[in-house]
């Protein structure tokens, strides 16, 4: 998600500096040759369209965040892992994933009892990295792979998202079995919380 914030704010320099400069210019040159009505209207003019292009920009990075799957992935295993962690508890953790619009009103998360099994300390430090694509993608449903590191132990999780309305939003999130673990041995995960 850092990734995807750089970028956007590189855009957005990339769109705002040539027409701020440009139009300063213009703006302080008819400042200096008394065509001050007409500066001024630049100057509104300039104002108006830096916050419709702000504007724009900034729904389009909402719709980015909600769209490219490995987004919503990492934004949902960062509030996973600080539930595991032991930031907030599993009540909290559903209405964080409900009120960032990450998760269906139906969402299943990990059962303690699930956690305490795989191997999970609840108030344990965790590395996270996720898989580099989805996977069981049938169209409208995906599944993404997470492996938390810590504590002496690596555990797997995955979560299945389903696209609603141009978002990704999870459905369920399990501990994943051995079985299914020897059947990732070839994803490639990337780091995201060293």
């Amino acid at each position: 998600m850092r990734a995807a914030r750089i970028v956007f704010w590189l855009i957005s320099i990339l769109i705002f500096a040539p027409l701020v400069v440009l139009n300063g210019k213009t703006i302080w040159r008819r400042w200096k040759d008394g065509q001050v009505k007409s500066a001024y209207v630049r100057l509104a003019l300039t104002v108006v369209a830096c916050l419709l292009i702000a504007a724009f920009l900034l729904s389009l990075y909402r719709f980015t965040l909600g769209y490219q799957l490995s987004l919503v992935m990492e934004r949902t295993i960062d509030i996973f892992t600080r539930r595991i962690e032991g930031e907030i508890d599993i009540t909290a953790y559903k209405d964080l994933m409900l009120k960032s619009g990450l998760a269906d009103v139906g969402f299943r998360p990990v059962p303690e009892e699930d956690l305490r099994q795989a191997g999970f300390i609840i108030g344990g430090k965790y590395s996270v990295a996720i898989s580099e694509q989805a996977y069981d993608n049938n169209g409208d449903t995906a599944v993404m792979y997470a492996r938390h590191q810590g504590e002496g132990r690596t555990i797997y999780t995955a979560v299945r998202f389903k696209f609603y309305d141009n978002k990704w939003k999870a459905l369920e999130h399990w501990v994943v079995s051995q079985e299914e673990i020897q059947k990732m041995s070839d994803i490639k995960f990337i780091e995201i919380r060293p």
